[in-house]
């Protein structure tokens, strides 16, 4: 045996010795078994490099059903599952916040500033939200003028300030005490004033005076006082104040206005250059119950021009683009023709007109409804400038108008400007 062995592998090298030299030559390292072994065995050793990639199951499992699981197969899919679950929940209950959050639409006004002139939280708290989407629309005007019927025109639902009655012009009573607000759905607060320089208010003051027992001998300087405060405390919380007039044009009602706005406490909007900036808001001016001739050319030019004169000096903002003459709404009215337009509108008077269209009289005006629906365009299409440094939502909007109308109450200016005037 051991010299068929030799002679076998006469001349060549023996296979374990030739395993030493190549040792020795590369390093220890792997023995290529793989070469060695059969062709099915090639197969098997490549299949686990496959499943590092993509694991299969080759062999099928045994019934589960009757097993217990491991604790990942418990956990994974609850996992899944609260988590699609607590997705819709969250959705079903933003959904469920939003509805109750948002109040039920408003039936009827509130009393934001009652006849005692008392300022009252209650009434409008409950249908304010935390959002700083809005805007704050009030009205000053004389008795009768129709303050109240336009802006239920504005909130798109007529009659739901109460206007005045027959009754009411037969005993000279003010429909309007201290101040009304309504919420619209569109989130536009309305603020409906009482009469200035009412004396239906002064004789309200007086009997209240008489009943309990106070000196009524400085009650015509009362009655500006309280037309002076409240036509103050629109400037300061609303962006836009309407001041409605039935003719052309009374210059009382321009007094308390200039004066309001130079006795109103300062409301600081921003810092320019370390300089306090106050806040003063849109004044639209509206003639109600107009007739033809004043939607002349002519006159529209005429009232624009004095106007602008009366407040030249003021900071007031009467050139916000709302108007009846930027060639909108008639196009003959237009700049060109007018001048530059200011916060001017002219809606016609209701019975007027229908006793044209039965004469077949020519309106001058496109009609009293067209020019509602402009005005009210016009209004909520207005850019809005903050009333504070900070942004106020319509919660903390009712807070700033609250402190605002103490400050004004106590105020130092007024109390002097009514001693001045006694």
């Amino acid at each position: 045996m051991s010299q068929g062995y030799s002679e076998d592998y006469k001349g060549k090298k023996s296979p374990v010795k030739k395993i030493k030299d190549d040792l020795k030559q590369t390093g220890p390292k792997r023995l290529p078994i793989v070469l060695a072994k059969h062709d099915g065995s090639i197969e098997r050793i490549q299949e686990p490099e496959k499943c590092h990639s993509q694991p299969t199951i080759l062999i099928k499992p045994r019934d589960t059903e009757n097993r217990s699981l491991s604790p990942t197969q418990k956990c994974t899919p609850q996992i899944i599952t609260k988590k699609e679950e607590s997705y819709q929940t969250c959705i079903q209950k933003s959904g469920n916040e939003d509805q109750v959050q948002v109040p039920a639409e408003m039936k009827t006004p509130v009393k934001l500033i009652d006849d005692y002139m008392q300022f009252l939280n209650e009434g409008l708290s409950n249908s304010l939200l935390e959002q700083t989407d809005f805007l704050v629309i009030g009205c000053l005007g004389l008795q009768g003028v129709g303050k109240s019927t336009l802006m239920s025109y504005i909130a798109n639902k007529p009659n739901v300030f109460p206007t005045t009655t027959s009754e009411y012009l037969e005993t000279t009573q003010n429909c309007t005490s201290g101040i009304d607000a309504f919420i619209t759905k569109n989130r536009v607060i309305l603020l409906d004033c009482q009469p200035i320089l009412s004396s239906s208010v002064a004789y309200s003051t007086s009997q209240k005076r008489i009943v309990q027992s106070i000196d009524s001998s400085s009650l015509p300087f009362d009655n500006e006082m309280i037309s002076l405060q409240l036509a103050a405390f629109l400037l300061s919380v609303c962006h836009i104040v309407l001041l409605v007039q039935d003719w052309f044009f009374d210059p009382n009602i321009f007094k308390i206005l200039q004066t309001a706005e130079m006795l109103k406490p300062p409301m600081p909007t921003s810092h320019r250059n370390e300089e306090l900036v106050e806040y003063f808001p849109h004044i639209v001016f509206v003639q109600n119950k107009s007739f033809y001739s004043d939607f002349s050319i002519k006159n529209i030019k005429t009232v624009q021009h004095i106007y602008a004169q009366l407040f030249a000096r003021s900071r007031l903002h009467i050139q916000s683009g709302i108007s009846i003459a930027n060639g909108n709404v008639i196009s003959e009215l237009n700049p060109s023709n007018c001048g530059d337009p200011i916060n001017l509108f002219v809606l016609a008077n209701s019975e007027k007109e229908k006793k044209s269209e039965m004469n077949g009289y020519h309106k001058m005006h496109p009609g009293q409804s067209i020019l509602i629906q402009e005005l009210r365009k016009q209004l909520l299409g207005l850019p809005i400038s903050p009333l504070t440094h900070t942004q106020l939502t319509e919660k903390t909007w009712l807070h700033y108008c609250s402190k605002v109308w103490d400050a004004i109450k106590k105020s130092q200016f007024f109390n002097e400007y009514n001693r001045l005037q006694a």
